[in-house]
């Protein structure tokens, strides 16, 4: 077995920021925390990182490409370069997320992201099951899906998404017809109902809540605006403190005081940051796709030819970096809402999203200003010295 151990002036442990002990790992597992007497003891290796912080792997549970590559590509070469680009940018777990078209578009994405699933990779961010963001939503909100392939919920195309492959979350309008029914059906399958692109009321919000629904997509983006006589989806998003709400921390979905009012209506575990990014990530501004949506890109901003948002080119680090440097949002909370948060909607907060004894050693480091050194993922440097 193999031990080393990291110092840093910060460590980012799950139940707080350690700026005493020493961090070990144990072959691809954290060891725990150990004074500078135990580890000199144990005879192990350190490394040091004076003036850094020790972040746990980011967890980013809602995104579609980055790259020129999207997850509706469905081929193994994309979810590789998508993974790839996601480790250099500090994030080691990732849900593909497909959009609105055919059910054997849909599958196929599927299919692929099963494929990939089950492949060791220490090259490419882990990936812990799809993210289905169509079809099931309404044309008022569509934002960037297309409105001809929008389409009443059904069960028989679940079942055949299900027999394709790992489907971890789905979105759904629930003023759509039969809607409870629907979500109740979708949780017995072992499905995460994600409330989305949606007109809906605020009491039809609640009930889709009280069905099993347990999260709001991208917060304040595709959904009808609050009024005081008409809270709608977003006031059951703000109020009710048990369902999770996205939200894409860019400075340009929601701006600053949207964000604090956010921030300040859920409990910290509630909140997930999501990239939402699509293929344009990572590259010059110009023309992309998102599904069979054209897309054009100016200054960093995804717009499609009606002038709605499309997704966005961010990373989950950069929205951490956002929180804690422009809305003076605690570090440790910010950090896990967009790494133990997110873990523990998907129940996977045993193995990963925080860094903790026993959990998988996916780690990043970070300068004072939480910009990326390395990634490491599975206890093995990936990205960095």
């Amino acid at each position: 077995m193999v031990k080393t151990a990291f110092r840093a002036s910060q460590i980012f442990g799950e139940n707080g920021i350690n700026d005493k002990d020493l961090l070990a790992v144990e072959d691809d597992f954290f060891a725990g925390f150990f004074s500078e007497q135990e580890i000199a003891d144990m005879e192990i290796s350190v490394r040091d990182y004076k003036g850094c912080k020790i972040l746990p792997g980011l967890v980013d549970s809602h995104i579609h490409g980055a790259l020129g590559f999207d997850t509706m590509d469905a081929v193994p070469e994309s979810l590789q370069k998508i993974g790839q680009y996601l480790l250099e940018k500090g994030t080691t777990s990732w849900m593909p997320t497909t959009v609105t078209a055919t059910i054997d578009d849909i599958c196929r994405a599927i299919k692929n992201v099963n494929i990939c699933k089950n492949k060791t990779n220490d090259t490419a961010a882990r990936i812990i099951g799809c993210f289905v963001e169509g079809p099931y939503i309404t044309k008022e909100h569509k934002g960037a899906h297309p409105e001809e392939l929008i389409r009443p919920l059904n069960k028989e195309e679940v079942k055949k998404m299900l027999a394709a492959g790992p489907i971890r979350a789905l979105a759904v309008a629930p003023e759509k017809e039969n809607a409870l029914d629907f979500i109740q059906w979708a949780v017995q399958h072992k499905i995460k109902i994600s409330l989305a692109h949606s007109s809906a009321e605020f009491k039809e919000a609640c009930l889709a809540i009280e069905a099993g629904a347990d999260a709001v997509v991208h917060t304040f983006c595709g959904m009808s605006s609050l009024h005081h006589r008409k809270p709608n989806l977003l006031g059951a998003a703000l109020i009710v403190d048990e369902i999770y709400a996205e939200l894409i921390a860019d400075g340009i979905h929601v701006q600053a005081p949207a964000m604090k009012i956010l921030l300040r209506c859920k409990p910290n575990n509630r909140v997930i940051l999501v990239s939402d990014a699509i293929q344009a990530t990572g590259l010059a501004d110009g023309e992309y796709m998102l599904g069979v949506e054209p897309i054009m890109v100016q200054n960093g901003i995804s717009r499609i030819k009606t002038g709605s948002l499309a997704g966005s080119t961010t990373t989950l680090l950069d929205e951490v970096r956002l929180l804690i440097q422009e809305l003076g949002e605690s570090p440790l909370i910010a950090v896990h809402m967009a790494s133990l948060n997110p873990s523990r909607r998907f129940g996977v907060d045993d193995k990963i999203g925080s860094i903790r004894k026993g959990k998988k050693a996916d780690f990043i480091i970070v300068d004072e200003n939480y910009q990326l050194k390395e990634t490491w993922l599975n206890g093995i440097n990936v990205v960095g010295r």
